[in-house]
């Protein structure tokens, strides 16, 4: 199951696309961007594969108005959780993909010097042959999110909602009954 959490606000029973561009995250917008170079569309819908926990469903910021959608099968540019979001503070800072090479490389050998595990990401790194090598084989891997230039919301097998209130606006928007559930969920 893939999933994709939106706000109520944000709900149609039909195509839904990225908030314009003066809606996007100013802070991710260049990481947003970065991507963009290598999907082919900016900005992008985010649909996690089967961790919910993901899509900021559980984020205290607006917990009563977000509603989550899950879909099977999308069709999507498939991007590592974990390797985005060791990327994504090169990224933020401004650097660009050679910088980036440079201070992984930096990051490595410093490990490998003071006999450092390098975890994950910098053994990944460390193990393949280059730049676009590591973004084949780890970054752009399906694994645990996609991104999708649009969505349809009412292609949805399950919309989890809280309460009754969201429930009925569901259904007079269109959505199938018997797919919208009730559920508490739990901020982190």
């Amino acid at each position: 199951m893939y999933y994709h959490c939106r706000e109520l606000k944000y709900v149609t029973y039909g195509k839904v696309f990225p908030p314009p561009l003066p809606k996007v995250d100013a802070d991710f917008d260049v990481a947003y961007q970065w991507l963009g170079k290598y999907c082919g569309f900016y900005p992008q819908i985010w649909l996690s594969r089967s961790q919910s926990w993901i899509t900021g469903i559980r984020s205290p910021r607006n917990i009563p108005n977000k509603i989550l959608f899950g879909f099977e099968p999308v069709q999507g540019f498939p991007v590592s959780f974990q390797h985005w979001d060791y990327l994504l503070g090169f990224l933020l800072s401004g650097k660009n993909d050679p910088e980036i090479v440079a201070d992984l490389d930096a990051i490595v050998r410093e490990s490998e010097a003071e006999k450092e595990e390098l975890g994950e990401v910098l053994t990944a790194w460390k193990n393949s042959s280059g730049w676009e090598d590591y973004l084949q084989r780890y970054v752009f891997v399906e694994c645990d999110q996609v991104v999708v230039p649009s969505l349809n919301l009412k292609s949805a097998k399950q919309i989890t909602c809280r309460n009754e209130f969201q429930k009925k606006k569901l259904r007079r928007m269109g959505f199938i009954k018997d797919r919208i559930s009730i559920r508490k969920m739990r901020t982190f």
